[in-house]
């Protein structure tokens, strides 16, 4: 089994909150499987065959579930839903590092590498935001007091507040 179709099965147990290799026939069991096949079909450059291995089924039964699952997602709204939210969450993380996502061996360990590298450029982006808002007050204080100097010595007249 290859990483992706690791964190693929990976992303599917975690969202149903079940085991889809079990074989049980309930109706979740079947869903969760079903989408599994079409998210590694839509995805990957996997085959029938490759898919059916990594779940101890047949190229045949996998075919079936994917003709099966496109009637299911057309019809039942709350199992399109489950596939938007899987496929979305999968794409997302496909988007946010391609290379890291082929490479983690699972979700766990793909999202706190992600974790890490925002923290890591969130410190980068603070530090900047503080050196710049540091020089704006020193320019502040510059010009104000540059303002003042130009009162003095009558280049500027002042009424009150307000310099003309």
């Amino acid at each position: 089994m290859t990483n992706t179709q690791k964190l693929i099965k990976e992303l599917v147990e975690d969202y149903y909150k079940i085991e889809i290799t079990k074989n049980v026939r309930k109706r979740v069991y079947v869903e969760a499987r079903a989408i599994y096949y079409k998210l590694l079909r839509d995805n990957t450059r996997c085959s029938l065959e490759e898919i059916g291995e990594t779940m101890n089924r047949d190229h045949s039964t996998v075919l079936h579930f994917l003709k099966q699952i496109n009637n299911w997602i057309e019809y039942d709204k709350d199992l399109r839903r489950d596939y938007e939210i899987l496929k979305e969450r999968l794409l997302t993380a496909a988007q946010l590092n391609p290379k890291g996502f082929k490479l983690s061996d699972n979700l766990e360990n793909f999202w706190e590498v992600e974790y890490k590298n925002l923290n890591e450029k969130y410190e980068k982006i603070l530090f900047e935001y503080n050196c710049l808002s540091n020089r704006l007050n020193e320019y502040t204080i510059i010009v104000e007091e540059n303002k003042q100097l130009r009162i003095q010595n009558g280049y500027l007249k002042s009424k009150g507040n307000i310099v003309v």
